[in-house]
């Protein structure tokens, strides 16, 4: 059975609004052609917000030294700070994007939200040859990620101080994850191999390459071999009454408690889920929809929940596991056949 069958859910994610922006230096017939897109945010280990998103360069030339402007915010939206920050590619091309984290100074528990991100400036710039060349390897999503792959450059000097950036992008086609690879040095028409290795985003659900040196840059390129291992495995589901007891037959009306073992093998100190429980009578029609929220405090856990069968026949039972967001946190658990007799 696919998840989606659970419940229509609503997502509501809260999606900032696109900013059109204005530079520093206007060629003629180019204003307002800088873009910072919609931004993703979350609160860092430390404590610190930070604000990963995307610029696109609307203008037909390259442009350099550009600068994003967040403001962190209150729940009553009062600015508690104002940074700037740039795009992690020195050089925007003409017609393409680059994408930019900023955070906050202070581990503030006040900051709950952050301001749309707005361009501040920007100067053109004299372009980059595109002639280093990724090719992305395996990319395996687990409690870690890690990806390993090649890069060529096709240039005539050596690449200096090469960055190779994963970018992860959620549905909506937001920048949630950037990771990177330790900069290595690449011999004009030498090949070299480099890895990446970071904490996922559950979010994501796409992933692109892109690599810039001190003379040359490579092209975004899409990451396609993709396997995701999920961080939680749902187990030892158990029918039972009130009191732990298993039942041979379920009497209507009887409280039955339904419990799974959670183990958690994700690398975050804590993670917020959502304990799902669908029981579906044998012609596939829902008789009854549960949840029971929890946090993994880096182990294991038990979820539990309660279902008053009001309909007698035979059933099965369907456990999920997903985050706040309604985005997986585990497979879907083996089905439990149950079959209920009046009493």
């Amino acid at each position: 059975m696919k998840i989606v069958s659970i419940l229509v859910l609503l997502l509501a994610f809260s999606l900032f609004s696109s900013n059109s922006a204005w530079a520093q230096y206007y060629p003629s017939n180019t204003s307002l052609t800088v873009e910072a897109l919609p931004a993703y945010s979350y609160r860092a280990d430390d404590g610190t917000t930070v604000v990963l998103g995307e610029v696109v360069n609307h203008n037909s030339f390259p442009i350099t030294d550009v600068t994003i402007g967040i403001s962190f915010l209150d729940q009553n939206d009062n600015t508690l700070e104002y940074k700037t920050g740039s795009t992690l590619l020195k050089v925007v091309p003409g017609n393409g994007k680059a994408p930019f984290s900023i955070s906050s100074t202070k581990s503030d528990p006040a900051i709950t939200k952050v301001s749309p991100p707005k361009i501040a400036g920007f100067t053109p710039s004299s372009s980059r040859e595109q002639v280093l060349s990724i090719v992305p390897g395996h990319l395996q999503i687990a409690s870690q990620l890690s990806l390993s792959g090649t890069i060529k450059n096709g240039g005539t000097i050596t690449s200096s101080g090469t960055r190779i950036y994963l970018i992860s992008y959620d549905a909506f086609q937001r920048v949630v994850a950037i990771s990177n690879a330790e900069p290595i040095g690449i011999g004009p028409g030498t090949t070299s191999s480099f890895s990446i290795t970071s904490t996922p985003n559950s979010h994501a659900k796409s992933y692109k390459l892109i690599a810039e040196s001190d003379k040359y840059q490579s092209t975004i390129t899409d990451v396609t071999d993709v396997t995701a291992t999920l961080p939680v495995i749902i187990s030892g589901t158990s029918v039972t009454d009130p009191q732990g007891n298993k039942y041979s037959t379920i009497p209507i009306g009887a409280p039955v408690k339904i419990t799974s073992e959670l183990r958690y093998l994700g690398s975050h100190t804590t993670q917020a889920y959502v304990y799902y429980v669908q029981v579906k009578n044998f012609g596939g029609q829902v008789e009854f929809i549960g949840t029971s929220q929890g946090v993994f405090l880096g182990g294991s856990d038990n979820a539990t929940v309660t279902w008053n069968p009001t309909t007698d026949g035979p059933y099965f039972i369907e456990t999920y596991v997903w985050d706040s967001y309604y985005s997986p946190l585990a497979s879907p658990g083996s089905i439990i056949n149950v079959v209920l007799v009046k009493s």
